[in-house]
């Protein structure tokens, strides 16, 4: 049967819950753009582009990291389907040891060295000075990002995928409070405007820590799972983590830093824009003088006169100010797109479980009947998704930006995005079942394939040097999540992940 439907309700069951968990996740992050847009236009455009290179920066080094959870969860739920609990449980104890000691290390040097990092990103001031502060404040919660996801992997792979959920609406509706707090200030508290943002982000992401170490910490689940016991440290079961998850942390890297580089890209057609003006306002200043110079001024015009000073150090200042738009656009896609992308995670995590569950019960037919059944659940979801971003893009960009020509530029990506959000959403699914499976090396190289030699290449090309613009950038993401999609189809159906051994 081409569709088997009694698949359905135990993905959805597990799935679900995940989706939402990830969802209001993503909510920290785009309620951070939103409510930076409420700031006066100074902070807000600047501030916006600040925290689209901000989240892959955090997910370049927090998301290597948290792939801590692929190895705990292919290995969990290895031996949840073997019925192996105590072996579980060890995975847990060893994975938050490894979480703590590496998120410590890397998120210090990664805290440290931001400016630097900032710098080779973009050229902009404001965004620079913006975005340094508030991405450090992010980075502080890398220790909190990756031992939640050691715990939640568990929780996954044993089938309570509700426990997230509950932590990250908490999570969640702290975040909307301390935004508020932080951002515009309150009582006593100043105003942190950008940075405020982080810190809110911060502090909701440690609470979200503490309830899924309480959760964990429950008589029942520590009792069957023997969990946080000091016998339970094993040098194996750390190296068999770290052997599954390293490739999946790489393939992490590559996607990030793919994409910080396309957004650099991105950036050149600001920077293109504010050449473009400066030479058009040093064309034209001969023939038309400024209204709005003012005329009290006389002795600028007795020292220079207006030609002079239009066409050098005034004309500079001015378009040099001139707003990041493609780059405040960009921080916008990914902030909706997200909202793709995490619910084709939750999918995908979800599978990832009930694949390596089944592999562990000796059923690898089923494990594969499990990615693809999950595929077509979701690309119902996720057509229905895209129909509604086509058809509304000025509402939804209009929820996070109230700037006219941010508002404009990104309806007009969002059109062309619409069409790829299925795609995207069955690349990743499948992408995710092979890292449940303990595929992780294959990924790792298709990865990194498709973002070097794909999208960073091929975006420069066509938004560059062919004048496709940041339209034409964005088309090289759907081509880049198709042949994604195409390879992990191919590599699921020939088979060799089924022999993996965990």
């Amino acid at each position: 049967m081409f569709v088997k439907v009694n698949y359905w309700p135990r993905i959805l069951r597990m799935a679900m819950p995940i989706v939402i968990a990830m969802l209001t996740q993503t909510a920290i992050n785009i309620l951070d753009t939103v409510m930076v847009g409420w700031l006066e236009p100074s902070y807000a455009v600047a501030g916006q582009s600040a925290l689209g290179y901000s989240t892959p920066l955090l997910w370049l080094f927090g998301g290597f990291l948290s792939s801590i959870s692929i190895g705990t969860l292919a290995i969990v739920a290895r031996r949840q389907g073997e019925g192996n609990y105590k072996l579980a449980g060890g995975a847990l104890t060893n994975a938050v040891a490894i979480a703590v000691i590496s998120s410590l290390l890397v998120g210090g040097l990664a805290y440290a060295f931001t400016p630097e990092i900032y710098r080779l990103l973009i050229d902009n001031d404001a965004v620079v000075a913006f975005g340094v502060p508030y991405a450090r404040f992010r980075l502080l919660g890398v220790l909190s990002m990756v031992t939640t996801a050691a715990i939640k992997a568990f929780f996954d792979g044993t089938n309570r995928t509700y426990v997230h959920m509950v932590a990250a609406i908490v999570m969640n509706f702290a975040n909307i409070l301390l935004n508020y707090v932080f951002i515009f200030g309150f009582g006593p508290i100043p105003s942190f405007n950008v940075a405020g943002a982080g810190l809110a982000s911060l502090v909701a992401t440690y609470i979200g820590l503490f309830i899924m170490i309480g959760w964990s910490l429950a008589p029942v689940i520590r009792r069957k799972y023997r969990l946080y016991r000091p016998s339970s440290f094993n040098p194996r079961t750390m190296l068999s983590i770290i052997r599954v998850s390293v490739p999946s942390g790489i393939a992490n890297i590559f996607v990030m830093s793919g994409f910080l580089i396309f957004f650099k890209v991105i950036g050149l057609l600001d920077e293109d824009a504010v050449q473009n003006l400066i030479l058009n306002m040093k064309a034209y200043a001969g023939e038309v003088i400024p209204a709005w110079l003012p005329a009290q001024n006389e002795w600028i015009e007795t020292a220079h006169g207006y030609n002079s000073i239009w066409t050098t150090d005034l004309a500079i200042s001015l378009v040099q100010a001139h707003p990041p738009i493609f780059s405040s656009t960009s921080n916008l896609i990914v902030s909706i797109m997200s909202v793709c992308f995490m619910g084709a995670m939750a999918f995908g995590t979800a599978t990832a479980s009930l694949v390596s569950q089944s592999l562990g019960e000796k059923r690898p037919e089923v494990a594969q009947d499990y990615a693809f059944e999950s595929a077509k659940v979701a690309s119902i979801i996720f057509i229905a998704l895209g129909a509604f971003v086509f058809t509304c893009p000025e509402m939804i960009a209009g929820w996070l930006s109230s700037v006219d020509e941010v508002i404009e530029v990104t309806a007009s990506i969002l059109r062309l995005l619409a069409f790829g959000i299925p795609i995207i959403a069955t690349a990743l699914i499948f992408a995710q079942s092979l890292f449940g499976a303990g595929c992780t090396k294959f990924v790792m190289i298709v990865e990194g394939c498709l973002h070097f030699i794909c999208l960073i290449p091929l975006s420069y090309l066509v938004g560059i040097v062919m004048g496709g613009g940041v339209l034409g950038m964005w088309s090289i993401v759907i081509l880049y999540a198709s042949a994604l999609g195409t390879i992990m189809f191919v590599k699921l159906k020939f088979g060799g992940w089924k022999k993996v051994q965990l």
